[in-house]
């Protein structure tokens, strides 16, 4: 039986191409991911979490900014580069938070916490920043930015009143950048004087208090002088080079705080609301807890110095108790008793 043209072309044509459906759902819980995460995601990260190649990743990525557009008509995502690695995140997202108002609202709360310098060059050079970033950003991201100051906010406890030392913070700021060394007249607790000629490495913020991290004349290593009791500040015009191994990282390792001391295991029994609240914190990246025997929960810290713990302690009253070591069990026992008998009068 001669064959026509027509079975000839039916027999000529492929198979129907079944659709893949497992893609399609991976590209859709690639885009959920992102609509999660404002911040973006690393692309290698990406490809782990649905379980596709790298190569897989990007053909997906590919795909989402050519074919999901934003309420603009642009591109709802955007490839991007961070730390050298490929990002993929939000450009907008429709009636929500855009990837710019989120980095804003983030970027004006960071700056937020400079509240406690309020009066200072750092302050006022902080908020100039703002009001200029705030200017180059697109009109709908202003408006997502609408009494941002209610929506996040920094309440500083026991603050330092730095506005009067304006002069002193901009010389300081200024030696900090140079790098330049200064002559430094500072007041101790105690009230003793004392002169340094300073190099200035690092400007420290701690507990809503300013120090300036260094190297004195009068001393080896760096100390920290804390900037309310420097009573003069003068630039020498000498210039420094700040060590090529100094790290204030490094100087901060390990020590709760920054006043460090020797090498020392701290064992604590917590019990009572210390015992529910205190292992929801980080105190130190040495702590673990272990439930005891007849209650309560013993915390151990392996630490460079106990000083600033023993004030910390202090503060849970009878929730915590020192178990080791022994100068810092007197310690606290001391200050216990000496409250004590204070109030007993």
């Amino acid at each position: 039986m001669p064959r026509t043209a027509s079975s000839r072309a039916t027999r000529r044509r492929p198979p129907s191409r079944v659709p893949n459906y497992g893609s399609a759902g991976r590209m859709m819980r690639a885009l959920v991911a992102l609509l999660r995460s404002p911040h973006g995601r690393e692309l290698g990260a990406l490809a782990d979490e649905l379980s596709i190649s790298r190569k897989t990743a990007e053909r997906y990525a590919k795909v989402m900014i050519q074919e999901v557009p934003a309420p603009d008509g642009l591109p709802l995502i955007e490839l991007v580069k961070s730390n050298g690695r490929p990002l993929l995140r939000l450009r907008g997202l429709a009636g929500g938070v855009d990837s710019n108002t989120y980095q804003a609202a983030s970027v004006f709360f960071a700056l937020a916490a400079l509240r406690v310098l309020q009066g200072t060059v750092l302050h006022e050079s902080a908020s100039e920043v703002w009001e200029k970033y705030l200017e180059k950003l697109p009109s709908d991201t202003r408006r997502g930015l609408e009494n941002v100051e209610r929506k996040f906010f920094y309440v500083p406890f026991a603050a330092k009143d730095y506005s009067r030392l304006e002069s002193h913070m901009d010389t300081i700021l200024r030696s900090v950048l140079k790098p330049e060394r200064l002559e430094i007249d500072y007041r101790h607790p105690n009230g003793r004087r004392s002169r340094h000629r300073f190099e200035p490495y690092t400007i420290v913020l701690y507990r809503d208090a300013l120090y300036l991290l260094g190297l004195s004349h009068r001393h080896r290593n760096p100390i920290y002088l804390a900037v309310d009791r420097v009573e003069s500040v003068r630039r020498t015009g000498e210039r420094f080079v700040v060590p090529p191994g100094y790290s204030p990282r490094r100087l901060t390792a390990d020590v709760p705080g920054i006043w460090s001391g020797p090498e020392v295991t701290v064992s604590l029994r917590l019990r009572g609301r210390a015992e529910e609240q205190i292992p929801e914190r980080l105190i130190h990246p040495s702590q673990t807890f272990t439930p005891l025997h007849g209650g309560g929960t013993l915390l151990r810290l392996d630490v460079r110095g106990w000083q600033e713990l023993a004030w910390w302690i202090l503060s849970w009253g009878p929730d915590v108790e020192v178990l080791e070591p022994k100068d810092l069990r007197e310690f606290v026992r001391r200050s216990v008793t000496a409250a004590a008998a204070l109030y007993a009068r």
